[in-house]
């Protein structure tokens, strides 16, 4: 992918990018992520003219369009769920819990899990024809900003703190919060109370159990559970197949595992690579998954035991992972 940020007015940002089948395309979009406009000159114009690589290359070119102008103009043009940064920080919020606090806020995942070897009722009942080990399981994680300071915003996707996360999985460490406040230092991120957290306070509140499944024909359906009476989009989603897990500790390392290899999945589906401490195998994003086993220009990242000879290290700007809010002007669109 390269792209450059062509202009700007009090509207939108456009946006001239190529893509990795090199292809050009002239993108705008308004503030929030609205794409207005965007023209290219290697595939039809009618989407159900395309044929399925193509307007998969074309969605490539608008998801990292969107992450361009949210890294390099600052703008909250990406969707919570979707955004690397908010996924990473959702990791490190789980991965600082107690035991005891995994179970509260994930309790009934767990148990939903344990019921594979047990006669006990499943505490989510799964839908007509829909089997425990088809099912995907999501909650969706709601995070808090105020406790602590925003400030430590500015540890989002800090190859640093990935690099740690990342390693854990490989061991049964605990990972302590000394141990994140040393890595949040390493990387000249401010920890003052950071290390003094109160268990839990990263994480305002989580949802209930949703079961996510496909039916023959490959539509996406979900049965919802519970969500917190609050007014806005959760900062993460976890998304995870059923296991045995040994102990809570393991589900949450399971679940720290899950929302890493989401954030690799943003990279790719924008046909970067991601930053190599996220460079990992396994399930991730659901939709990303699929997309992995349909399109021959993914590898299978979703398998754990694939061979993957590809990351897109020769498809990735330099900058690509900077947060580099660029000051100097630029031309009126």
């Amino acid at each position: 992918m390269k792209v450059n940020i062509t202009g700007k007015n009090d509207e939108r940002i456009g946006l001239y990018s190529t893509d990795n089948n090199g292809i050009k395309h002239w993108i705008e979009m308004e503030f929030d992520g609205t794409i207005k406009y965007h023209e290219q000159d290697g595939y039809p114009d009618d989407p159900d003219k395309r044929t399925e690589a193509g307007n998969e290359h074309v969605n490539q070119a608008r998801r990292f369009a969107r992450y361009w102008v949210y890294r390099k103009r600052g703008y909250n043009t990406l969707e919570s769920t979707n955004n690397p940064d908010r996924i990473a920080l959702a990791a490190v919020a789980l991965q600082l819990l107690s035991v005891d606090t995994v179970e509260r806020l994930f309790g009934e995942l767990y148990h939903q899990f344990c019921t594979e070897s047990t006669a006990d009722e499943r505490p989510v009942a799964l839908p007509d024809g829909v089997s425990h080990r088809e099912a995907v399981y999501q909650q969706d994680i709601y995070l808090d900003f105020d406790n602590p300071p925003g400030a430590y915003e500015e540890l989002l996707c800090n190859d640093a703190t990935l690099e740690q996360l990342a390693a854990v999985d490989e061991s049964t460490d605990e990972f302590s919060n000394q141990d994140v406040a040393m890595t949040l230092e390493a990387a000249t991120v401010e920890t003052d109370t950071l290390s003094a957290v109160e268990d839990g306070a990263l994480i305002e509140a989580v949802s209930g159990v949703h079961i996510h499944w496909d039916d023959v024909l490959g539509q996406y359906h979900t049965q919802h559970g519970d969500q917190p009476a609050l007014e806005r989009d959760p900062d993460a989603r976890v998304e995870i197949f059923a296991f045995e897990p040994d102990s809570v500790a393991e589900l949450r390392e399971q679940l720290v595992r899950n929302l890493l290899c989401q954030v690799r999945d943003c990279y790719l589906t924008m046909g970067i690579a991601p930053p190599e401490p996220v460079r990992i195998l396994g399930h991730g994003r659901h939709d990303a998954s699929t997309w992995y086993n349909h399109y021959d220009f993914y590898a299978e990242y979703f398998d754990p035991d694939a061979e993957v000879d590809t990351w897109y290290q020769e498809h990735t700007p330099e900058n690509a992972y900077e947060h580099s809010i660029e000051t100097q002007p630029i031309n009126s669109a």
